[in-house]
């Protein structure tokens, strides 16, 4: 991605300063702005990786594996971890988990790059939580279960669709909003903003899931967004 415009300063920024900053600091050192300990953040770097499908779509794709790779075989995430043990916290975020779908599809549409569906990624396994717990801090297991990237984000979209009494999904212990993480509490607050998001992540896959002829879930998703836009 290349600009030209009439005032250098914007191009040189545009151009070369802000992708620099973006892989420098997000993504190689993981230093910035309320995330200064040199963690992974499962929501944070694969959208600092969503702005560099047009500048490098091979670090995007990275990405994408690294993510799919600290998912528990039950379908949710690690909110954060440190390498190398990949030590880091097991919560009940309703959003981290699809931000792998979303990049996901955003990726293929942009590159093409149908075969990133089919490579294989283990799962993560560690202790469930408890009822009533937020989060742990924990160092997971590689599993022994691995599945394709396909398959990694329809278990994170499947573990999102349960709604509350309202018919909008939980938000668990927080809904992209970190401050939000007591309005969940007793697995009944339900979020707008993550209706939002899941419509549009479930319309990003609906026509993903009828090209690979997985009829039955698209269908299932289909229903679950009719419910969502009532």
């Amino acid at each position: 991605v290349q600009i030209e415009t009439p005032s250098p300063a914007i191009n040189v920024m545009v151009n070369g300063w802000l992708p620099y900053q973006n892989m420098s600091c997000r993504l190689w050192g993981r230093s910035a702005y309320y995330q200064s300990g040199g963690a992974y953040g499962f929501r944070d770097q694969l959208q600092d990786a969503a702005s560099l499908i047009y500048h490098d779509p091979a670090i995007t794709r990275q990405q994408i594996l690294r993510h799919a790779a600290s998912q528990f075989v039950e379908g949710d995430v690690l909110h954060w971890w440190h390498p190398p043990d990949n030590r880091g916290m097991r919560t009940r975020f309703a959003d981290d988990l699809l931000w792998l779908p979303l990049l996901a599809s955003e990726y293929v549409a942009a590159t093409g790059d149908e075969a990133v569906w089919e490579e294989s990624v283990p799962f993560v396994e560690g202790p469930a939580l408890d009822a009533g717990e937020a989060e742990r801090y924990l160092v997971p297991q590689q599993s022994y279960a691995a599945a394709n990237v396909y398959e990694h984000c329809c278990i994170a979209i499947d573990r999102s669709l349960k709604v509350g009494a309202h018919g909008l999904p939980l938000m668990g212990c927080g809904d992209w909003n970190d401050g939000m993480s007591r309005i969940g509490q007793g697995g009944r607050g339900e979020s707008v903003w993550m209706g939002f998001f899941l419509f549009s992540v479930i319309e990003e896959f609906i026509p993903l899931c009828e090209g690979r002829r997985d009829g039955a879930r698209a269908a299932r998703l289909r229903a679950h967004q009719d419910r969502l836009s009532v």
